[in-house]
């Protein structure tokens, strides 16, 4: 009975860990779906299946832990569709007694009616589930099927219990970790302040944009003496500025324009597809509304600010990243050099 229990306990953390490191590596989007939920715990169910214990007369299948774990982690219609799947298992290939499946079926609706009043944190809460649904699958086998002692009852209730605590720890950690590594890949691309790409997905979104368009338009806004409002005021109130002219300025991205902050007080613009005429007028009309703008710095307290805008554009040929770039870049040096709050451009 003891290496009955224990192979349960290593199926189960060896099959959470396993699917979520392949699909990991796979597709990191099909971690947080809900087939992805419904596959992990039917194969678990199943695998459970063929690892019954063995205690005294008495054999018993702890395959539906994972799917009491599946109701908190999918949507109704797969877990019918997981419940049919290890009912096939269960009764027609491992040859156990269709009576057992029906209490197991009929009281895993009844934890599906009580497991949404049940508001604790997800561990406590499947636990709970756990020993509510095996106390009572006990007394009904011992009233409908086999009459069992009460150390059997103990045993079953105990060695559940516990394969729903340790499977609901795994699964939980996993979960956490594979959310830091989400949150790491995504900061690696992200502004933290503004939640805008930085520059590595600046760099990223041109390569694209560049092998999808035929022409490619850059903004490179530099906000002015910026670092004399810092000194100012606070780097907190920077902070605020700089998260309130990323509002104002993706509030002016066009369709299919995106935003990024590329360094401290810049921002860059690319839009594919843009006319020349239309990049300038954008570009003059997110300089006019800055201008016009209250910047908050506190609640009573306002500054108005302007910017430098750099035009950069190019018809898609070779090379154009560096040049698109490079012609933006000199552009807002230019606007700068040249007095500040303007737009400078290249004329066609």
């Amino acid at each position: 009975m003891l290496i009955d229990f224990v192979l349960n306990i290593s199926i189960t953390i060896t099959g959470i860990y396993l699917f979520h490191r392949l699909q990991y590596l796979e597709d990191r989007r099909f971690i947080d779906s809900d087939i992805f939920q419904a596959l992990l715990m039917t194969t678990l169910s199943v695998l459970l299946l063929m690892v019954p214990i063995h205690m005294y007369d008495m054999v018993f299948s702890l395959y539906f832990i994972p799917l009491l774990i599946l109701v908190k982690y999918s949507v109704p219609y797969l877990i019918i569709v997981s419940v049919l799947i290890v009912f096939m298992f269960h009764h027609m290939i491992f040859n156990f007694d269709w009576q057992l499946y029906l209490i197991f079926f009929i009281l895993y609706i009844l934890i599906m009616m009580i497991l949404p009043f049940l508001k604790f944190q997800k561990l406590k809460e499947l636990t709970a589930a756990s020993i509510i649904f095996t106390s009572l699958y006990v007394i009904s086998i011992h009233i409908f099927v086999q009459p069992l002692t009460a150390f059997q009852m103990v045993v079953f209730i105990l060695a559940s219990t516990l394969v729903m605590f340790v499977a609901m720890m795994m699964y939980e950690d996993i979960n956490a970790i594979l959310r830091l590594l989400k949150r790491y890949e995504e900061e690696e691309y992200k502004d933290f302040l503004t939640q805008l790409g930085n520059v590595k997905a600046l760099d990223n979104a041109v390569v694209e944009l560049l092998e999808e368009s035929d022409t490619l338009s850059m903004l490179l806004i530099d906000i002015d003496n910026f670092s004399l409002i810092n000194d100012e005021h606070s780097h907190a109130s920077g902070d605020a500025l700089i998260r309130q002219m990323a509002h104002l300025l993706n509030n002016h991205a066009p369709t299919g324009g995106m935003l990024f902050r590329s360094s401290g007080e810049e921002f860059s613009m690319v839009i594919p597809d843009l006319s020349f005429d239309r990049t300038v007028r954008l570009a003059e009309a997110i300089r006019n509304s800055v201008e016009r703008a209250n910047f908050h710095i506190s609640d009573t307290d306002t500054v108005h600010l302007t910017v430098s805008i750099g035009v950069g554009y190019q018809v898609v040929v070779p090379n154009t990243k560096g040049r698109l770039l490079k012609e933006a870049d000199d552009m807002v040096h230019a606007a700068k050099k040249q007095g500040q709050n303007r737009v400078m451009f290249n004329p066609l």
